[in-house]
């Protein structure tokens, strides 16, 4: 049944697996969450991000405020321009990369735009940068300027051929209806064009750019794959599905054909070098004057120079995933330099979400289903749920892997938390009518044992070594002749109640109650060592709060009422008996017969508590007992020994312990037909305590054998004939 149990809840939990992971499928399909995942990915690179691995060949030459006080209101002449440009090649810059757009001529003169041109030609390292467009005039045709119009020369410098000799097809890079390229004179200097066309993510993000574009049947470059392209002295490249290869170097991209930046910093952090363009103008003028220049050339010698605004209000605010107020050209250069040294993030297949995603669904259903403690089952899924996540950050800091984590992790917790409704409409029904039966008669660990393997309370039963309890009012029928029927069940509640919890608390259960009477078990269901020691001291207490609440009766005018218990432990078969439909949690054997009988013996030695000899043989470590009697109890015809319990181990005070000693001088005396020796002890126990009713039983019976000794074959065995 335990095995059928088990898997039924398997087929449960993989039904619920594999439902949550249906509706992750159907969300990632949707895009709905798209913005979520992406928040996601901005929480590893803020989280995560690593500037040492940020080339360090690749500057910034900023045109900043500081420059704009020195050399005067934006734009400024080109001549400047080429000034920047001769100065970075008199320092050995491997690339100068403007992030400036140069499409209409310059308003302060044609000579300044000549200046600048025969600098980059001069330089033969520069590139420019260009747009490309998709605008239509009414008529349908392009607005965009042709790049028919330019020599074939000049459009090489921009493009790039695929391997297959063929444009993409639409759709699988981005494309336009065309270009606007530099002026005809700067580009024919330049040495390289790049697009600087960028798209944010639907958050206003940039996350990712298109390496490639497709207009007039042409493949245009990225102005960071243009310069990507000469460094590596890549000629051709090839585009597949999901990824393009120039020369030695494989660039990931998305499914739109995109590359996503793998970001190691900010500007603000900086993770790329810094220069004003003002310093480097006057680190021009200075090494035309013969001075040394403001600014070390090594600082620029085999480096990537990008020339770009950062002044207030002169360039175009992008949104990065470290910066809500990133100058573009920083996606240009974190572009850059992932190219060049290979350092892409990839994002995971469909496939490796699917199958992670069912691996979490089911997994966690599994671990909800199957574990019983609720503790457990917590740690399971938020250990799942962190390794999940160690796992997407090991492969984006180390692998350059982008798993999700939106859709994934929250199908962990849907997962969680249908498994819980599942568990609470079907077993957790029958776990809370379980609770509801025991929690009234068992202490509340048991019933957590039992709450934890239910699959274990059916019917049937196992062999076990337990204690039982059998309490008794004395006297009860007289009681209850005495008290109208209202008050007397108030007093049988009060007595009840009182001796319930006492039970419960030294983990036994109440397996019924009889009347007046009560019979517990200590040891079942929960296997208990000590099953006989917790009887004795739950018997124990019980006889002290009921001395307390008989001090209380006494106040109110409510009779005294004192209780007998008898206690035996031996092997006994426990567990659910009756029939389907009604079952009782009981146990069965000659133990308990004896318990009930040694309950009913108190009234022959005017004892409280008296004991089996398993009982005693268990408890001996922990309690004070003496020797009653050998007794046969009716229908038995094997004698056994009985105990009075008397106290906890060592909590018998020395009157009283005088007295026990005494009467065990007598017991030993009597045992060995010294009838005479036995008197006198037992007489002088009583008169150290009057009310030892053993000491008078046995008093009583020495002086009958004084008089009428008992055969020779006398067993010292009392024969008990009735309960």
């Amino acid at each position: 049944m335990q095995a059928a149990t088990r898997y039924n809840k398997v087929i449960s939990g993989t039904l619920v697996g594999g439902a949550v992971w249906l509706l992750a499928l159907a969300l990632h399909w949707s895009g709905w969450l798209t913005v979520t995942e992406l928040k996601t990915l901005d929480h590893r690179f803020h989280r995560y991000a690593d500037s040492t691995k940020a080339g360090n060949d690749i500057v910034l030459v900023a045109v900043d405020e500081a420059s704009l006080e020195s050399y005067g209101q934006w734009p400024w002449s080109r001549d400047r321009h080429g000034y920047v440009v001769h100065y970075l090649k008199e320092a050995g810059a491997k690339a100068v990369v403007f992030d400036l757009l140069f499409l209409e001529p310059d308003r302060s003169g044609e000579e300044f735009d000549a200046v600048f041109a025969e600098e980059m030609r001069a330089a033969g390292n520069v590139y420019l940068p260009f747009l490309m467009q998709d605008e239509r005039m009414p008529d349908g045709n392009s607005s965009a300027s042709s790049t028919q119009e330019y020599p074939p020369d000049i459009v090489k410098k921009a493009t790039i051929a695929l391997d297959d000799q063929t444009p993409p097809p639409t759709g699988t890079v981005s494309t336009y209806t065309g270009a606007k390229l530099p002026l005809p004179l700067f580009a024919q200097a330049a040495h390289g064009l790049g697009y600087i066309n960028l798209t944010p993510d639907i958050d206003g993000t940039t996350r990712r750019l298109p390496p490639l574009a497709h207009a007039k049947d042409q493949t245009f470059l990225h102005i960071s794959t243009t310069v990507a392209r000469d460094l590596l002295q890549a000629d051709r490249a090839s585009l597949h599905h999901r990824e393009l290869r120039l020369g030695p170097v494989t660039i990931p991209l998305t499914a739109e054909q995109d590359m996503v930046i793998d970001w190691h910093g900010s500007l603000e952090n900086r993770v790329y070098p810094v220069y004003p363009i003002g310093a480097v103008l006057r680190s021009y003028t200075d090494m035309q004057g013969g001075q040394p220049p403001l600014l070390d050339p090594a600082l620029f010698k085999d480096k990537i120079v990008f020339v770009a605004t950062t002044a207030a209000g002169t360039y175009d605010l992008r949104v990065t995933p470290l910066s809500p107020f990133a100058p573009g050209v920083l996606i240009h250069m974190s572009a850059l330099d992932n190219m060049l040294r290979q350092r892409h993030l990839q994002p995971a297949s469909w496939g490796l979400f699917a199958a992670a995603t069912l691996v979490l669904t089911l997994a966690t259903a599994w671990a909800f289903m199957l574990m019983q403690s609720q503790w457990v089952k917590a740690a399971a899924i938020a250990g799942l749920a962190a390794a999940y996540y160690g796992l997407a950050v090991h492969a984006f800091t180390s692998h350059g892997l982008w798993l999700d984590l939106a859709i994934p992790e929250g199908a962990l917790a849907v997962s969680f938390a249908t498994a819980a409704t599942v568990e609470y409409l079907t077993e957790g029904r029958q776990r809370r009518q379980l609770r509801t039966v025991f929690d009234k008669y068992m202490a509340a660990e048991v019933v957590d044992e039992i709450m934890r393997n239910p699959e274990a309370i059916r019917l049937g039963g196992e062999k076990k070594e337990l204690s039982v309890i059998f309490s008794d009012i004395a006297g009860f029928t007289s009681i209850s002749e005495q008290m109208d029927p209202e008050r007397l069940v108030e007093l049988l509640n009060q007595y009840l109640s009182a001796m319930t919890e006492i039970i419960l608390r030294h983990r036994g259960n109440v397996n019924k109650y009889l009347g007046d009477g009560i019979m517990a078990i200590f040891g079942a269901p929960r296997g208990e060592p000590n099953h006989a020691s917790l009887a004795c001291f739950a018997a124990l207490d019980s006889q002290a709060e009921l001395a307390t609440l008989r001090e209380r009766w006494k106040t109110e005018g409510q009779p005294e009422i004192s209780a007998r218990i008898g206690i035996n432990s031996g092997w006994l078969v426990v567990g659910n008996m009756g029939s389907q439909a009604r079952m009782e949690y009981t146990v069965m054997g000659d133990a308990v017969n004896l318990a009930s009988r040694l309950e009913g013996a108190n009234k022959f030695y005017d004892t409280l508590i008296l004991l089996g000899p398993r009982t005693y043989e268990l408890a001996a470590g922990d309690i004070e007992a003496r020797e009653v009697d050998r007794m046969r109890v009716k229908g038995k015809q094997e004698p056994v020994v009985v105990f009075e319990l008397l106290a906890r181990k060592g909590g018998l005070p020395d009157e009283r312990r005088r007295v026990i000693e005494t009467y065990r001088i007598g017991l030993e005396a009597y045992k060995q037909r010294d009838f005479k020796t036995a008197a006198a002890q037992f007489e002088a126990a009583l008169a150290l305590d009057p009310k030892d009713g053993p000491a008078r039983v046995y008093l009583e019976r020495a002086e009958e054998y004084l008089i009428a000794p008992p055969p020779e074959e006398w067993d010292g065995v009392y024969e008990l004939t009735s309960k």
